[in-house]
């Protein structure tokens, strides 16, 4: 639910003055406000030792941010045209997939590993609600914001989130037509077996063309 914490705690009074007094009204002093847009949902805590264990996540949207949305579209863009034409090379090398799945396996994370090493205050990351790799799964925050993603019309404009020590910069992948070889409803049976070796807790299967895939996250430093 979006809400307008700020505003709404300097209106309310103002609201019971009007409908209970019946003298003058009172000066009210002029206040400037900075509207936040905020988002509250329970999110469910894995726990060992208590059942049906929940916690409250409050992601803050900063959309106003221009200069940290530019900076972290800046990256995003910068580590997208690294790792594309890779993978779409690896693509059309082999039209069995094998050479793309295996490459895809072993190069992703490695590429985002090198990039995150020469770029020292914007970090790159993937994550998705239906991950393949473990290391991309997402934390509470991404959950949230990748769900909205998921229930808006539109995919093209990134979110920024303000973090206590950084920005998050997401931007929303779709489903491509080549990705759904290894990630769509009709994955061959070679392939099959190779993603359940490499991935045996998969959730990354069953996408149909432009279905919301998962984000890219640059997160920039405050």
């Amino acid at each position: 639910m979006k809400t307008k914490l700020l505003a709404l705690t300097l209106l309310t009074p103002l609201l019971y003055i009007g409908c209970n007094s019946s003298g003058t009204q009172p000066v009210t002093p002029t206040v400037k406000t900075k509207e936040v847009e905020v988002v509250k949902e329970e999110v469910k805590v894995a726990a060992t030792t208590k059942a049906n264990s929940f916690t409250e996540t409050t992601v803050s949207y900063a959309n106003n941010k221009g200069t940290v949305k530019a900076q972290g579209m800046m990256h995003i863009e910068s580590f997208m045209e690294t790792l594309q034409p890779t993978l779409m090379g690896l693509i059309k090398s082999d039209n069995t997939y094998k050479t793309a799945m295996g490459g895809c396996t072993s190069m992703a994370q490695g590429m985002t590993n090198d990039y995150n090493a020469i770029s020292p205050d914007t970090k790159i990351r993937r994550t998705a609600l239906k991950y393949r790799n473990e290391k991309n799964k997402p934390d509470a925050t991404d959950t949230i914001v990748m769900e909205r993603f998921l229930a808006s019309k539109s995919l093209k404009e990134p979110l920024v989130v303000e973090m206590p020590n950084h920005y998050r910069v997401y931007k929303a992948l779709d489903m491509k037509q080549p990705c759904l070889a290894c990630h769509g409803t009709n994955i061959s049976e070679d392939l099959g077996k190779m993603l359940e070796k490499s991935y045996p807790k998969d959730m990354a299967t069953h996408f149909k063309l432009g279905e919301f895939r998962g984000a890219i996250v640059a997160e920039v430093k405050k």
